[in-house]
C-alpha cells in the first residue's frame, strides 16, 4: 500500500511538474521562435555570455539549502534559519558577480559587452533568494500542483517582457531584462501561493546541518554545471558571439523536450526516493520502474528530434538559422544519452551518498574540460563541440548508471532489460522516419515535419506496445488510479 501511495504521489507530482514546466516552456519556446526572427545571432550570443556566467554561479544559490530542507525534518525555526542563510548567500553572489565574475567574463570571452550584461543579470540571485524556502517547501510536500502558478507566471512574464523589449530595439538586453522580470514575478507568486513568512530566528545547529548536507549537493552541482556549460565557454571564447548564438538556439529545443523532462522527474523522484531510503526493496523497484518509463519517453523524443531537426529548424526559426540544424541533431542525441542516466542522480542523493556522485562528477569534469577545449581549438566548429559532447555523455553515463545500480543492488542484466524495449522501438521508429523522409524531399519543411513526426509517433507507439504490453497496461492503470476518482475508475471498468 505504501509503495502504491508513493507511486501515485510520484505520478501526481510528475504530472503537475510536467504541466507547469512544459506549459511554461511552451510559452518560452513560442517567445524564442518570435525572438529568433527579431534578434540577431550575436544578440543571443551576447546574452549567452551572461547566462553562462550566472549559470556557473547559480548552483551556489542557497548552498544546497533547498535539497537539505527536502532531505531533513524541519520545523518553523529551521525554515527561518534556511531563509536568512539563503538571502545572505544571494546577496554575496550578487556582489561576487558585480565585482569579480562580470569583469572576468569580459576578459575570458574577449568581449567588453559581456561585463554590463552579466552585472545586471546578477540581480537574479537576490530576487530568487526570497523564494528559496517557499519552493523547497512545496517540493518536499510533492505539492507540484501549487507550483504551477509561480512557474507559469515566470514563463508568461518573461516571454511578454522579452518580446516587448525586442520590438523596442533593446537587442540582447531584451533577453536579460525579460529573464529578470520572470524571476521577480515568480518570486512574488511563491509568496502568494505559500502562506509561510520568515521570522527573525536563526539556529546555529540547524545551519550546520543544512550546510553539511547542502554543501555536498552544491559541490556536485558545481561540477555538474561546469560540465554542462563547458561547451558554451569554449565556443564563446574561441568562436565568438554569433557562433554561441547559433549553438544556444540549437540547444533550446532538445533542452525543452528532453532535458527539462528529466529535470522534472528528478525533482519528483528525489523526495520520493528519500522516503524509500529505509526500504531497500522498495527503492530498487522504484529505481527500475522510473528508469523503464523514463526511457520509454526520452528515447523517442531524443531520436525523433534528431531525425526531424532539418524541417523543424526551417519551419520554426526560418533558414536564417539553417546552420543550427546539424548541431541540434547532435545535441538531441546528447540530451538523450544524459536522460538515460538522469535517474541515477536521485539515487545518490536519496541514499545519502552525494559524496560518491561528487567524486564521479569530479572525474567527469577532469575529462570534459580538456576534451572540449581541445576540440574547440583543433576543429573550431560548433558541430565538433556538439559531437564531442555526445561521446563524453555516453562514457560518463555508463559509469554513473553502473554505480547507481550497485547502490540499490540491481544486477546489470536486469538493468539492461529496462532499456532494451525502448531502444529497439526507437530503432524501428528511426528507420520509419528516414524512409518517410525519402518521399518528402520536394515538399515544404512544414509538411515534412508534420508527416515525419506522425509516422515516427505511430510506429514507435505500436512497437513499444508489442514489446512491452504488460508495462503499457500497468502504466495506463497507474495513471487512471492516480488521476481519476475511484468512482470514475469503477464506472469505466
Amino acid at each position: 500500500m505504501k509503495n502504491q501511495n508513493l507511486a501515485k504521489a510520484t505520478l501526481h507530482g510528475a504530472f503537475w511538474a510536467y504541466a507547469s514546466n512544459y506549459s511554461g516552456k511552451l510559452l518560452v519556446f513560442i517567445s524564442t521562435a518570435v525572438l529568433a526572427r527579431l534578434l540577431l545571432k550575436e544578440d543571443f550570443g551576447i546574452a549567452g555570455y551572461a547566462l553562462v556566467v550566472i549559470g556557473l554561479l547559480e548552483v551556489l544559490e542557497g548552498l544546497g539549502i533547498g535539497p537539505a530542507l527536502i532531505y531533513h525534518q524541519t520545523d518553523p525555526k529551521k525554515l527561518d534559519t534556511a531563509f536568512w542563510m539563503g538571502l545572505a548567500v544571494g546577496l554575496t553572489l550578487f556582489l561576487v558577480t558585480w565585482f569579480i565574475a562580470a569583469p572576468l567574463a569580459g576578459t575570458f570571452f574577449r568581449d567588453a559587452r559581456a561585463v554590463p550584461i552579466t552585472r545586471v543579470l546578477g540581480f537574479e540571485f537576490v530576487i530568487g533568494a526570497f523564494a528559496l524556502v517557499h519552493a523547497a517547501t512545496l517540493t518536499k510536500k510533492l505539492a507540484f500542483g501549487r507550483k504551477f502558478v509561480p512557474e507559469m507566471s515566470r514563463s508568461v512574464s518573461k516571454g511578454i517582457a522579452s518580446i516587448g523589449l525586442a520590438l523596442l530595439g533593446f537587442g540582447a538586453w531584451s533577453l536579460i531584462l525579460g529573464h529578470l522580470v520572470g524571476v521577480l514575478v515568480q518570486t512574488a507568486a511563491y509568496w502568494l501561493v505559500v502562506p509561510w513568512r520568515p521570522a527573525f530566528h536563526f539556529q546555529r545547529k540547524a545551519a550546520r546541518t543544512f550546510l553539511s548536507y547542502g554543501t555536498s549537493i552544491a559541490s556536485i552541482e558545481v561540477l555538474g554545471i561546469l560540465i554542462l556549460n563547458m561547451d558554451y565557454l569554449v565556443i564563446g571564447r574561441f568562436m565568438g558571439a554569433a557562433a554561441l548564438g547559433v549553438y544556444t538556439l540549437a540547444f533550446r529545443v532538445p533542452e525543452l523536450l528532453v532535458k527539462q523532462f528529466c529535470n522534472i522527474l528528478g525533482n519528483v523522484t528525489f523526495p520520493v526516493y528519500a522516503q524509500m531510503r529505509d526500504d531497500p526493496q522498495a527503492l530498487k523497484r522504484g529505481f527500475l520502474m522510473t528508469t523503464r518509463y523514463m526511457t520509454m519517453i526520452t528515447i523517442p523524443l531524443g531520436l525523433g528530434l534528431a531525425l526531424v531537426a532539418g524541417p523543424f529548424v526551417l519551419t520554426v526559426f526560418t533558414d536564417k538559422w539553417a546552420e543550427a540544424i546539424p548541431v541540434m541533431a547532435a545535441i538531441s542525441i546528447y540530451t538523450l544519452l544524459r536522460s538515460l542516466v538522469f535517474n541515477a542522480g536521485s539515487v545518490y542523493k536519496a541514499t545519502g551518498q552525494p559524496g560518491l556522485l561528487s567524486k564521479l562528477s569530479f572525474i567527469q569534469a577532469v575529462i570534459t574540460v580538456p576534451a572540449l577545449w581541445w576540440v574547440a581549438v583543433t576543429y573550431g566548429t560548433i558541430l565538433a563541440v556538439a559531437w564531442m559532447q555526445v561521446l563524453l555523455a555516453f562514457l560518463s553515463g555508463m559509469v554513473k548508471m553502473v554505480m547507481a545500480a550497485r547502490l540499490v543492488n540491481v544486477p546489470l542484466r536486469e538493468l539492461a532489460k529496462t532499456f532494451y524495449p525502448s531502444l529497439v522501438a526507437g530503432g524501428v521508429m528511426s528507420v520509419a522516419v528516414l524512409a518517410t523522409a525519402q518521399f518528402l524531399t520536394d515538399v515544404i519543411p512544414l509538411v515534412q515535419l508534420v508527416v515525419e513526426t506522425a509516422a515516427g509517433t505511430l510506429v514507435y507507439g505500436v512497437a513499444i506496445f508489442l514489446l512491452q504490453p504488460d508495462d503499457m497496461r500497468k502504466a495506463v492503470a497507474m495513471l487512471r488510479a492516480a488521476f481519476l476518482p475511484k468512482t470514475k475508475v469503477a464506472a469505466a471498468d
